[in-house]
């Protein structure tokens, strides 16, 4: 890959927990995860999309207050990180006066600024107007996610989930029957949810059994694009498994 794209185009290696339990059989270590390796063809020109927010994180936010900009988490005040303007005392509604931030830690905004997000009630200072105030992060203003390193088989799958799809289509009778390594269709939707456009060419250049294919497949049918793929085989399988796995999904 440093050969083709310039090692100055290497962006990150990600690593992919694929498996959901321990190989007992294992002689030293249950190897359970793989790599990923992201080059880019203009490492400067590029960035990875957004992920979409999980239903987890979405539930985080709630509106005890019944603030008009609806869902809101509460962010810690306070921060280690050194701020000249950091220390100062702050009064509670209640009137419990906070002579300045915990030892050793600074207010993440200097004093003025926390009278303006209070003024805009940005603050929440607890039920009974009491606590150690924290700012208020409404859902509608946070991002998407940005992508992260570490990839977990609960949202991109895993190699047993990869298999058991495979045998669901191609109506193998056993796992034992599948003979060569699917990746899970979620892995490969991951990487079209990073780095393509609703009208990106996909190539797979070792398809094997046609996840990717799949996965360009599903990907349309979620947000409307039209992705193309092209696949390359050339092992006696391409036909009745690789070919044959994408003829069976695009056909439902």
């Amino acid at each position: 890959l440093d050969e083709i794209f310039g090692e100055q185009n290497f962006v990150a290696t990600c690593i992919w927990h694929k498996v959901y339990s321990p190989k007992n059989t294992a002689k030293y270590f249950s190897e359970d995860h793989d790599y990923l390796l992201v080059y880019a063809k203009k490492k400067a020109a590029w960035k990875p999309n957004f992920l979409e927010r999980t239903d987890e994180m979405n539930a985080r936010y709630s509106n005890p207050d019944n603030d008009p900009r609806k869902e809101w988490k509460a962010s810690d005040l306070s921060a280690r990180n050194y701020y000249s303007e950091g220390t100062y005392p702050i009064v509670c509604p209640s009137g419990r006066v906070i002579p300045g931030p915990p030892t050793g830690m600074y207010w993440r905004v200097k004093e003025a600024k926390f009278k303006e997000l209070d003024k805009d009630k940005r603050i929440w200072w607890g039920e009974d107007g009491n606590n150690i105030p924290a700012i208020k992060r409404f859902r509608s203003e946070v991002k998407d996610r940005v992508p992260q390193t570490i990839w977990h088989y609960d949202e991109v799958g895993h190699t047993q989930e990869a298999k058991q799809n495979l045998i669901e289509i191609m109506n193998f009778s056993s796992s034992d029957d599948v003979f060569i390594t699917p990746k899970p269709v979620a892995l490969v939707e991951r990487v079209l949810e990073l780095a393509t456009q609703p009208h990106s060419i996909v190539l797979d250049s070792f398809a094997g059994s046609g996840t990717t294919g799949q996965a360009v497949l599903s990907t349309n049918a979620r947000d409307g694009g039209d992705r193309r793929f092209i696949l390359v085989e050339s092992e006696d399988y391409a036909d009745t498994l690789t070919a044959e796995r994408i003829r069976r999904v695009a056909n439902g």
